[in-house]
């Protein structure tokens, strides 16, 4: 587990460098954005800290990011869902139109969740590296223990149900994010087959298009080819809503 993380930071500081550098980080070759909203959510054990870099970019190159409220990504699903749900549906009273969700892993997941229970608010999710296929089956065997240890210890603090964010609990969040996205939502899935955290096929989908790119899980969010992907996927969401 060790080298497996030290690896990912690694990997990470590697492409965020590489971002850095590159010039779609300073808007040149990816079109810009007109003040279109879109939230950010972090994944599992992580926060908002960690977007800073993306939601930066994103405002440089035109569109009016945010980010979810959230510190520490661990707890109930639901809750974390019903939270940044509110949040998402406030940007969308406020500048009267829907919003796109960028999520990281199990932000991705909680994006599938938001836009499923209020679809009237969100106009496209965009997952990286999210699984969601399988539950708790997608995390790879190697930091399976860990990370529900993680989960298991908060679920105990906070008098969760032992079920909780699986499809056994009665909450019925599982089964709104594996469940087919409304036809008024775009949903696209970026992944990677060298996933060091879920199996890549748990991020594919079946209700929009998966796009592969090289690196690691951890290092998504700072990968430059995700930032392109993003670019053009955020563009097309643009156009789309306005043809309607």
């Amino acid at each position: 587990m060790f080298r497996l993380t030290a690896n990912a930071w690694l990997e990470y500081l590697q492409q965020l460098s590489s971002l850095l550098r590159d010039p779609v980080y300073y808007g040149v070759g990816v079109p810009h954005g007109h003040g279109e909203q879109v939230l950010l959510i972090p994944g599992f054990t992580a926060g908002d800290w960690t977007l800073g870099t993306m939601a930066r970019w994103l405002r440089r190159i035109g569109y009016r990011a945010h980010l979810s409220g959230i510190d520490l990504n661990v707890g109930c699903p639901k809750r974390k869902a019903e939270l940044v749900g509110w949040r998402v549906a406030k940007i969308a009273h406020d500048s009267h139109s829907r919003v796109a969700i960028i999520g990281h892993s199990l932000g991705g997941v909680l994006g599938r969740a938001i836009a499923s229970i209020d679809p009237e608010y969100v106009s496209r999710v965009v997952a990286l590296g999210s699984p969601i296929r399988y539950g708790w089956d997608s995390v790879r065997d190697e930091v399976r223990p860990t990370l529900n240890a993680v989960q298991a210890f908060w679920q105990t603090i906070q008098s969760a149900p032992e079920e909780c964010g699986t499809f056994e609990c009665s909450c019925g969040i599982a089964r709104r994010v594996f469940a087919k996205m409304p036809g008024a939502v775009r949903f696209d899935s970026i992944y990677t087959r060298t996933d060091e955290i879920v199996s890549w096929q748990a991020c594919l989908a079946d209700d929009g298009p998966n796009h592969e790119v090289s690196g690691l899980h951890s290092s998504l969010i700072a990968n430059p080819a995700v930032y392109r992907l993003l670019g053009a996927i955020l563009a097309e969401a643009k156009s789309n809503h306005a043809a309607a």
